[in-house]
């Protein structure tokens, strides 16, 4: 029989990988090329990587997997001491590195003409003065939009992310973000994050997207698929694995998990996103079980590469083999620590700061001795620079190593209508009082809460709406702006709140922002994450305004923080934002209270929110939180946000996600999971699921529920509608609540539709066998009970017990 060849083709594709493709069709080009002299050669989209691979010397090898950060793009300016160069220029004439970064959404300028004529002109640079001329690839942190520049458009924090279950857009808003970033000359960002929020005491709970790994396995798949649609861009998913448990609730703390649990829980959304193919991956910067992520063999080869078939380059987080001896305490040595991280899988290491011992000297010589010694073979670091070279060919670096200059300014600054989409969709209304929201535009307004830097005069509740990774680590210009400093395309609650209602009197309270304040939390002046302030002053004036107003509208949270810096020992707000609800609701019994949440955490108690009489929970919006907010609090939008974890009740609760085994704790958080209000009201009815009985899960991996949903109440809205397995029985405990499907759909008001989901049930295997957690994951044989809402459920029936994800994905190839 004939086939068409295109047929032929599609039926290959389905079998091999992006990356394996490209290979095999570099192959056919070089060799058409160079004649059949060059059929044996192995080359990569057009490029010979196995000769240039040959013509490189230990050092230069180890060179090219080197990743050091840079403040500047002048070839001339000087560099740290202990780096062992004295100018930038020398990390390519002298040192040839293979990579560098801007790392914190920092690059050396944030002004885009400034960024593309610097990186442009620093790739010449290395290209003419290093005896290889291999192109160096840029990696920046461009996590939540391209946050790098002024006037780019900066899409909502990933806490955000999670409460849209919004899949489509978060991918459009992905590639709003491959486009600007590549367009800026960069070639690599370090995202995207795929960090289970369990803990909110750490301090990058904002970078978590959702407690549930189905659902953060969804949006990271949509997140890598946007990432990597732009060819001169790749992504990187991070962090590999377990980072977001530390044991104490404090960043790049060991992790302390059963394998059932990193199996059932924490490994899933990386498989989910490795599926969809980023170009590279970045390592835990924590310990697992006592095995710092670095140096396990059996997290980066053993699951990584032969589990998951990961072919791209693995990546250090910032200087994490010298960590092995000032965070870990693991060993003593640099040199040991280089020597197991690279046998156990590392191909690259980012180096940023350092030490006196920690710079890219020192890391190349180590390497050569390693290799000369026989401590590190020839061939692992072939194979680790093989992919650094395939990355860069991929990248059409070889051909293109310089971007055309006038491209960013047709792409900063843009998909404003996914970002302000995506920022109302994320807005969570936790408590509506007596239909105190929507207001009115008629009304007369007091806007108060943290918002002014009395030292400066400086108006600084935008800080409050980016949250981190803005234009600087800390937040913009590192938490510290100025004046006229650069920001990002943006509007605030303030602007908009005035232009749409009719009489808004401002009176904003101290805050004086505190980013790398390690402070005890919570005294009368001082917080971790900013120093906020009441004074007397500001008291009086907001009792005089509140007692005139129609409604008050309060902003509360917390000031932006990263890592470290933002770990916290409790989510009671900070004490003058309490005394102002107090002070308000207390002038005004009879004034409607709203409080507007603007955190990267679950900020706020019973104690605070029993005061108010609605809670927005608005999280960090990013560059349209004016029109979000100011939107929702109208009526112009109707929220329809759901939480992505559990709001605890207190610290003393935490851990408490909401898939956690049974028992559960008899007092519950203070919001739960897929908690969300709106301004109308939804029910269901006639639940269903097809197939109804699955005979194995192998060959029938997905399953339809369908269930009528209507809009019984008077305003038009978005709902989503989430299906969970609330009852199930097997050979270990099964979580009393896990999510296996969601959708959103909008009704007008009065009206019904079917709403159809597809549940992969994958989300319903688990580990089987005895404490140690090392068999085969399947979905077990017996009844699932199936639920839409409180009440509505139906049943599904597994037949035989089967696996649904690869035979391979295991605990242990020995058990």
């Amino acid at each position: 029989m004939v086939r068409n060849p295109e047929d032929v083709i599609e039926t290959w594709m389905q079998n091999v990988s992006r990356r394996t493709f490209m290979k095999t069709t570099g192959v056919a080009a070089t060799a058409a090329a160079l004649g059949s002299g060059s059929s044996g050669a192995t080359a990569y989209d057009g490029v010979d990587i196995e000769s240039k691979l040959e013509e490189l010397t230990v050092r230069q090898k180890a060179a090219q997997m080197t990743q050091v950060a840079i403040s500047s793009f002048d070839p001339q300016a000087s560099v740290p001491e202990r780096f062992g160069v004295e100018t930038l220029g020398e990390y390519f004439s002298k040192l040839e590195l293979g990579s560098i970064l801007s790392g914190g959404s920092k690059p050396p300028s944030f002004d885009a003409k400034e960024v593309v004529q610097g990186i442009n002109a620093l790739q010449e640079y290395n290209l003419n003065h290093s005896s290889s001329s291999i192109p160096f690839l840029w990696g920046v942190d461009a996590v939540h939009g391209n946050g790098l520049l002024a006037d780019a458009t900066v899409f909502p924090q990933r806490i955000n992310m999670g409460s849209t279950r919004d899949v489509d857009l978060l991918e459009d808003a992905a590639r709003h973000t491959a486009d600007s970033t590549a367009a800026m000359g960069a070639h690599w960002t370090f995202a995207p994050t795929n960090e289970l929020q369990r803990d909110p005491r750490w301090g990058r709970f904002f970078e978590g997207i959702t407690e549930d790994p189905m659902l953060l396995g969804a949006i990271t798949r949509a997140r890598v698929r946007g990432l990597e649609s732009n060819d001169r861009l790749c992504s990187t998913d991070k962090h590999f694995a377990g980072y977001s448990i530390p044991e104490s609730g404090n960043d790049r703390g060991h992790a302390q998990t059963s394998m059932r649990d990193l199996r059932t829980n924490l490994l899933p959304p990386h498989r989910m996103a490795l599926e969809e193919e980023p170009k590279t991956v970045m390592v835990n910067s924590g310990a697992i079980n006592g095995k710092p992520a670095h140096v396990s063999s059996w997290l980066l080869t053993e699951v990584l590469r032969e589990q998951y078939d990961f072919e791209g380059v693995v990546i250090s987080d910032y200087n994490d083999f010298n960590r092995l001896i000032v965070n870990h305490d693991y060993t003593d040595s640099l040199r040991q620590g280089i020597k197991e991280g690279i046998n156990a899988g590392v191909d690259m290491y980012m180096i940023g700061n350092g030490d006196a011992s920690n710079g890219p000297v020192t890391f190349i010589e180590t390497v050569a001795d390693l290799v000369e010694k026989g401590e590190i073979s020839t061939e692992r670091i072939d194979e680790a620079v093989r992919r650094i070279l395939e990355l860069k060919a991929e990248l059409g670096l070889f051909q293109t190593p310089t971007v055309e200059e006038s491209r960013i300014s047709d792409v900063l600054g843009g998909a404003k209508e996914q970002s302000e989409q995506l920022a109302k969709e994320s807005m969570v209304l936790l408590k509506n009082e007596n239909d105190a929201l929507p207001l009115s535009g008629s009304n007369r307004v007091l806007l108060t809460g943290p918002g002014i830097n009395p030292n400066t005069g400086l108006r600084n509740r935008f800080m409050m709406q980016h949250g981190g990774w803005t234009l600087g680590w800390q937040g913009v210009q590192g938490g510290y702006p100025t004046e006229g400093g650069p920001r990002p395309r943006q509007n605030t609650i303030l602007e908009t709140m005035n232009e749409a209602f009719g009489s808004v009197a401002h009176v904003p309270t101290s805050f004086v922002t505190a980013p790398f304040q390690n402070a005890e939390p919570h005294t009368d002046d001082v917080s971790p994450n900013g120093n906020f302030g009441f004074t007397d002053q500001q008291e009086s004036k907001v009792k005089s305004e509140a007692a005139r107003a129609d409604a008050v509208v309060v902003v509360l949270g917390e000031g932006p923080h990263n890592e470290g810096f933002g770990d916290r020992d409790t989510f009671e707000l900070a004490p003058p934002q309490r005394s102002l609800v107090e002070a308000v609701t207390k002038q005004a019994p009879d004034t409607p209270v709203v409080g507007v949440i603007l955190a990267g955490s679950p900020q706020g108690t019973a104690q605070t929110f029993d005061m108010l009489d609605a809670v927005l929970f608005a999280g960090q919006p990013g560059s349209d939180t004016g029109r979000a907010v100011t939107d929702t609090l109208l009526g112009k939008y109707n929220p329809s946000g759901k939480l992505a974890f559990n709001w605890p009740a207190s610290v003393g609760k935490v851990p408490n996600h909401y898939n956690q085994y049974p028992p559960l704790d008899d007092q519950g958080p203070l919001y739960e999971f897929g908690h969300g209000l709106s301004y109308t009201t939804f029910e269901y009815s006639n639940a269903s699921v097809s197939p109804k009985s699955v005979l194995n899960p192998t060959d029938t991996p997905t399953v339809t529920v369908s269930v009528d949903v209507a809009n019984t109440g008077e305003m038009a809205g978005d709902h989503i509608v989430e299906v969970y397995n609330t009852q199930s029985y097997g050979s270990v405990l099964q979580p009393k609540r896990r999510l296996i499907g969601f959708k959103r759909v909008s009704l007008d008001a009065g009206t019904s539709t079917t709403v159809e989901i597809e549940a992969n049930l994958a989300a319903i295997e688990v580990v089987p066998g005895d404490v140690p957690g090392t068999k085969q994951k399947v979905v077990e044989a017996g009844a699932y009970e199936l639920s839409v809402g409180d009440s509505i459920t139906t049943t599904l029936t597994i037949e035989n017990t089967g696996s649904v994800t690869k035979p391979r994905d295991r605990g242990s190839h020995e058990d």
